[in-house]
């Protein structure tokens, strides 16, 4: 079955081509967001934080926020991490 690119983490999970899906990756425990794809700074909706601050704390602690540490994954072998994937600047 085809997997599409998280825009969080970059990892190929999604049952669904994004963006709002509402698919939920189980390796950083994004939910999809049609508005937050949309505006990245946009907090609310399916996600607390932006998408740009998701993709930071996913770098530094492996989840989209630390209350969803305990239902996130390590990326194993059958993960595949799209290698067009970039993230977001961090600097705005």
């Amino acid at each position: 079955m085809r997997k599409y690119t998280c825009p969080c983490c970059g990892y190929k999970t999604l049952d669904n081509k994004p963006p709002g899906t509402y698919d939920i990756c189980p390796i950083c425990f994004w939910e999809d967001d049609w508005v937050q794809f949309d505006d990245p700074d946009y907090k609310g909706g399916a996600n607390d934080p932006s998408l740009r601050e998701a993709q930071r704390n996913f770098q530094t602690i492996g989840a989209y926020d630390e209350g969803s540490l305990k239902f996130v994954r390590k990326p194993n072998q059958d993960d595949e991490k799209d290698l067009e994937w970039k993230p977001l600047n961090w600097d705005n």
